[in-house]
């Protein structure tokens, strides 16, 4: 007999037309949570930021579990499962911001450091639950939006789009490639007529000769500096473009793993084979059976849909 599988809510909201946030204020908020629940988890269409001003009891992200208490917040991406449980018989306060965050990013941040999608890509990489104490600067910027969205005063709309932008940056900062495509910056910029000729001709016999001839480079300075500001040789980053063009034609179209590999630029299937397991840690069929973060929510659990919460 199969075992039966998880149950799990998925809890959608709808955002109004031409707004980014969400708010869940209020005195309807103050309860305890996971109440007849049974630690059921949940995941949202919308990034769930969740302020704690008093409180007992634990938060799952996916599988990992904290202890949350007073003046403490969360960060959870969209399509994250998780779920909170006061401790019993605790009445806890909490707030909550539903965020369209992609849609911010593309619309309202513009950067010559990272492209929106890479922004995106961070932002949304790892739910997790802070400390004010500990993060000061994130924790008022979260409060500074919730009380926007209470008062709704004058140019509000504004303000949370300036907040929000803030915020961006500060989750932003907590990630270490951050930190590295910052130092790398400057020295990125002197490669990206090679970046830019890797993916318009990556089908093709590329020669590292020819990468640095785009930069107005010597071979052996563009070498020397890709490897500095990429923190990889050239062959390697030829390498990982091809295959996550494969990734992606695997994932799009039904065609044999010989003709994926010759559509993205190898010679020979052994060739293919070699790099992507290198790059990915698996096989491409291995990959192709691996389903994508919804499709996995679909799988191991039994998906239930339900209007989200309202106080």
């Amino acid at each position: 007999m199969a075992q039966e599988k998880k149950k799990i809510e998925f809890r959608y909201y709808n955002i109004p037309a031409g707004e980014y946030v969400l708010p869940k204020i209020g005195k309807g908020w103050e309860q305890e949570y996971g109440l007849g629940y049974h630690g059921m988890l949940h995941f949202h269409n919308y990034m769930e930021i969740g302020y704690c001003y008093h409180g007992d009891g634990t938060l799952d992200i996916e599988d990992r579990q904290y202890h949350y208490g007073d003046n403490m917040f969360t960060i959870i991406p969209a399509n994250m499962p998780h779920t909170t449980e006061s401790k019993a018989g605790n009445i806890c306060k909490w707030e909550f911001l539903f965020i369209d965050i992609d849609e911010f990013i593309r619309n309202e941040m513009v950067s010559n450091d990272l492209s929106a999608d890479e922004v995106i890509r961070i932002v949304n990489k790892r739910g997790t639950l802070k400390t004010e104490a500990n993060h000061p600067a994130m924790a008022k910027l979260v409060r500074n939006i919730i009380e926007e969205c209470r008062n709704n005063a004058m140019y509000s709309n504004m303000s949370i789009k300036g907040y929000l932008m803030a915020l961006v940056i500060e989750i932003l900062r907590l990630d270490d490639e951050r930190g590295k495509a910052h130092k790398n910056m400057r020295l990125t910029r002197h490669i990206d007529g090679a970046i830019k000729y890797v993916d318009e001709h990556y089908k093709e016999d590329i020669k590292i000769e020819k990468m640095a001839k785009v930069c107005g480079l010597s071979e052996s300075h563009f070498r020397r500096i890709f490897e500095e500001s990429m923190n990889m040789k050239p062959a390697d980053y030829i390498n990982m473009i091809r295959i996550q063009k494969a990734c992606s034609l695997i994932k799009k179209e039904d065609i044999s793993m010989e003709d994926v590999g010759f559509r993205v630029g190898y010679q020979t299937p052994s060739t293919f084979n070699r790099n992507f397991k290198k790059i990915t840690g698996m096989s491409p069929y291995q990959w192709k059976s691996k389903s994508s973060k919804w499709e996995n929510l679909q799988m191991q659990f039994n998906i239930s849909a339900r209007k989200g919460w309202e106080a």
